[in-house]
């Protein structure tokens, strides 16, 4: 056994019982709106955009044309025409090339106008990070209103790997300029798609 796993095994039989310690419940703070224009108003402000499609437009026409360029799209969601399935990438440094990720999310929050991914939905958690352009399916009826709703939900309990994305990475200097896309996805497109 090395030393990580020595420290981890210790910190598990150490836990107290959390029948014995239950956690205080939660405090519900903020705006309790989870409605689907907060949630785009969010999106927007950090950079992120909605794909709409049209009535009875497939998903995959949808895509090619917010990226007529995309050479690979890669899905993690079953049925979208003309990607390859995720599983079909044998390593993180096989979503390097992917041009166009396309994964539907746990939930999304309005406020933030973010949206939940977890090794259950990428399947590859570098999917998420690697491709140049992400476009995440959203059922608006998993829209909860901030992060304090957020925190209720069980895949914050389930997941063993989670990350909150508010449109694509950004930095900016001194000076005020704004680089978006600077690491990480160069977009982030949100498509409401009820289950």
């Amino acid at each position: 056994m090395n030393a990580r796993d020595t420290i981890l095994d210790a910190l598990r039989r150490n836990r107290p019982d959390p029948a014995s310690h239950p956690l205080p419940p939660p405090v519900m703070l903020g705006d309790l709106d989870a409605g689907q224009a907060r949630f785009v108003a969010g999106l927007r402000l950090l950079g992120g955009d909605l794909l709409e499609r049209a009535p009875g437009e497939p998903l995959a026409a949808a895509i090619a044309r917010r990226f007529p360029d995309a050479r690979l799209i890669c899905s993690a969601v079953p049925g979208v025409d003309g990607a390859v399935p995720v599983q079909d990438l044998p390593n993180a440094q096989a979503a390097d090339p992917v041009d166009v990720a396309v994964v539907r999310a746990a939930f999304g929050i309005a406020e933030t106008g973010s949206i939940f991914l977890s090794e259950v939905q990428l399947h590859l958690n570098a999917l998420a990070h690697l491709a140049q352009h992400l476009v995440v399916l959203l059922d608006p009826a998993q829209l909860t209103a901030n992060l304090h709703t957020a925190y209720q939900r069980p895949e914050f309990r389930t997941a063993r790997y989670g990350v909150l994305m508010s449109g694509p990475s950004a930095t900016a200097d001194i000076q005020g300029v704004l680089i978006r896309g600077a690491q990480g996805v160069r977009s982030l497109s949100v498509c409401f798609d009820s289950l």
